[in-house]
């Protein structure tokens, strides 16, 4: 048998495998939240959504180039974000709404762009401004 165990959210946060007696199961749900899943499920892709496991959802996150000049007037543009949700740009928090992040860039850099929402799977893109 296998376990997964989840927050309140339905984030994954652990996962067992083994014989479980019932008694066992019984105490492990009193202590935390957990759903008896099939061998072959997907740890990193799933969650839980109104009890059940769930895959997580894939933002529809597009990109119209990964190159600009460090001109501060070309711009990157990141669509189909959720709206609202935070992306790191650099490691520094940048709140977007509408769905769209536009990036300019004044300094020749790589820049690392990550968004990681939850339940959302992760995404990520380096962009260089030269």
């Amino acid at each position: 048998m296998r376990l997964f165990y989840h927050d309140a959210e339905g984030r994954l946060t652990g996962q067992a495998s083994g014989a479980f007696s019932p008694e066992e199961l019984v105490g492990l749900a009193e202590r935390q939240l957990f759903l008896t899943v099939p061998d072959d499920a997907a740890f990193a892709q799933s969650y839980v959504l109104d009890g059940e496991l769930a895959a997580r959802p894939v933002a529809p996150i597009t990109i119209n180039r990964t190159e600009i000049p460090a001109d501060k007037l070309s711009k990157v543009k990141i669509a189909g974000l959720p709206d609202p949700c935070v992306v790191l740009v650099d490691g520094e928090p940048v709140t977007v709404a509408g769905g769209l992040l536009e990036l300019t860039a004044d300094m020749p850099a790589t820049y690392s762009i990550v968004f990681d929402q939850f339940p959302y799977m992760p995404w990520s893109a380096e962009i260089t401004a030269t």
